[in-house]
């Protein structure tokens, strides 16, 4: 009765883990649409609800297993570093990101729970495993029914975006669990073998609508890799290489003239959208440079690159299409330039080893499935954002601990009982923490609903109390300095758009910062801002037309400037014809007649 007992009791606590561990992995599926930004912030909320799930769970396997088991690695030490440079190189007086840092907090519990869960109870590695492989199967069908017409996408351009916001990460997605599946067709027969064909076939058959060159180019080099780890391996391919013979160099040159035209054919796809990533790298890399140490910390990225790309372009350094297909991105489109620019030269440094290490662990353990995940999501952070949404973190995590964890691990039930309870209290403290943020996030949707239907006025005091809540937010802030303007409360606009600056690169910002300066009447106030604007995207029409009008106001007209920024307005190229450029024009055009008709030129 007593071991049918303890088989009983192993397979409840297994299953109990097991359960909590696929609601973490669903987080890839949690939307909400009561919040502001309900597609991202759905998710962190359901990842930090889950979390706490996942180590009540873990308690009661503290509570009821006789032997734990815990063997601290290398690994565990370099994430643990990567998670202290994150909070040295943070800038805690401006304070841009405090829910990434507690949903970093959140990760790191993840990281360590996974890594118990696994020396504890080996099989779990395979049974998420498997749950990811189905996160990415449903992803893969939910894209098939939005591209058929059958369920809407989550944005107005794109027909396919799973449960993402547009086809780029929903293909990074696929693109990452595909070698999962892979992986099974090649490792394993019978059920597990068709659960991996019926996978890996939906996947591909979905994946090229994407469009995501970043994924595909992911998704060919994993699982081609996979392929050779699995079937040639090194001894075959060495042989291979000896045999090789002069009359086969022709068929070496045609291959490397084939591969060089790919790339060539996968720049040309979408020429523009590649220049402005190329553009983006050098503007980062420039950045880097001037602080590789200390770096700009989490959420610094945004408002450097701004400044960084305008001290850039007024240089004159600019070539080719550069001015032409600049923005001003929230991510730099590589994570690794990202993380060498918030975190500094040894962040990347340790983030890069952590993943060398955890891959080289892997694929001494023979956990190719997990290896063929990481190298997808690594190539794909190549060109790409996937570290600045939640769901590729708890992917990431999932397969380094998979790739870690081994089983000759040694046993300190009390030690391990104690840092579990630690990590209980971590999880619970950062998910009350978290929930304080929730009430705002559904109350600022609800002032969306009224400020989209231009109701500014009657919501300005709503935005202003929760100001301090969601003061770490430049969206909110741009609505919420919006309301100020149009309820003449001006100075308060500028304070807030001044903290919005410090946050995001958006030019707008500095187009409303200008519009308030000028109604203040401080109109050398407002040029310098559209100015700065224009150095930074030199492109774009709109800060021109609103010099026109800011050159024709009386107190500080200026003639010869106005017929300048006019012309330009007039003449200059616009990226995407539209009728708010054609009303620009005919307003400057009205406005350029109305001087010459009263003799002021």
């Amino acid at each position: 009765m007593s071991k049918t007992w303890n088989i009983d009791k192993q397979g409840l606590l297994i299953g109990c883990a097991a359960v909590a561990g696929t609601l973490v992995l669903c987080t890839v599926f949690a939307t909400n649409n009561h919040l502001a930004n309900g597609l991202v912030m759905g998710k962190v909320c359901w990842f930090h609800l889950s979390m706490l799930c996942l180590f009540i769970g873990l308690l009661g396997i503290c509570l009821f297993e006789k032997r734990l088991r815990f063997s601290f690695s290398l690994p565990d030490g370099l994430i643990l570093l990567l998670a202290g440079a994150t909070l040295v190189t943070y800038d805690w007086s401006l304070n841009p990101e405090p829910e990434k840092l507690l949903f970093g907090g959140q990760l790191l519990l993840w990281w360590f729970g996974l890594r118990f869960l696994f020396e504890q109870y080996t099989s779990l590695r395979f049974y998420f495993l498997f749950i990811l492989l189905l996160t990415g199967w449903i992803e893969a069908v939910w894209g098939l029914s939005q591209l058929y017409g059958y369920s809407y996408s989550n944005h107005s351009l794109f027909r396919l975006t799973g449960s993402f916001f547009n086809p780029g990460p929903y293909s990074g997605y696929l693109a990452i669990t595909l070698p999962i599946g892979l992986w099974m067709i090649l490792r394993f027969q019978k059920l597990s073998n068709l659960i991996g064909w019926i996978c890996t076939g939906t996947i591909l058959l979905i994946l090229p609508a994407g469009m995501s060159r970043s994924a595909w180019l992911a998704a060919f080099i994993a699982c081609g890799w996979l392929f050779w780890i699995e079937r040639i391996g090194w001894a075959k391919t060495k042989k291979f290489i000896l045999n090789i013979s002069k009359k086969s160099l022709s068929l070496y040159i045609i291959l490397i003239i084939g591969i060089g035209l790919l790339f060539s054919g996968l720049y040309n796809l979408k020429k523009d959208s590649a220049d402005g990533r190329l553009l983006m790298w050098k503007i980062t890399a420039q950045a880097i440079s001037k602080q590789p140490i200390q770096g700009v910390g989490l959420g610094g990225f945004p408002a450097t690159y701004a400044n960084e790309q305008g001290n850039y372009f007024n240089t004159g350094q600019a070539i080719g299409q550069e001015p032409f297909v600049a923005g001003c991105p929230e991510y730099a489109f590589n994570e690794y330039l990202q993380i060498g620019l918030e975190q500094g030269v040894i962040g990347l440094l340790l983030f890069l080893l952590w993943i060398g290490i955890t891959c080289l662990q892997g694929i001494r353990s023979k956990q190719y499935g997990s290896v063929g995940g990481l190298i997808a999501l690594s190539i794909f952070a190549l060109s790409s954002y996937p570290l600045q949404l939640p769901s590729f973190w708890v992917v990431l995590l999932l397969l380094g601990a998979t790739c870690v964890t081994q089983t000759n691990t040694f046993s300190s039930s009390i030690g391990i009982k104690i840092i579990v309870c630690l990590l209980l209290f971590g999880s619970t403290s950062l998910f009350g923490r978290q929930k304080k943020y929730y009430k705002a996030y559904q109350e600022w949707k609800q002032l969306q609903v009224l400020y989209k239907n231009n109701a500014y006025t009657s919501i300005t005091d709503d935005y202003v109390a929760w100001h301090t809540q969601l003061k770490h937010k430049p969206e909110f802030l741009f609505e919420e300095a919006q309301c100020l303007h149009k309820a003449e409360r001006y100075k308060e606009a500028i304070h807030v758009l001044e903290l919005a600056k410090q946050l995001s690169g958006d030019p707008m910002i500095r187009y409303m910062l200008a519009k308030n300066w000028q109604a203040l009447k401080n109109y050398p106030q407002a040029e310098s801002e559209l100015l700065q604007a224009i150095a930074i995207l030199p492109e774009r029409i709109y800060p021109y037309y609103l010099l026109t009008k800011l050159y024709a106001e009386p107190d500080f007209y200026q003639p010869v400037k106005l017929r300048e920024v006019a012309k330009i307005v007039l003449t200059k190229e616009a990226k995407v014809e539209s009728s708010a450029i054609r009303e620009m024009r005919e307003e400057t055009q009205l406005l350029l007649e109305n001087n010459i008709t009263n003799n002021t030129f």
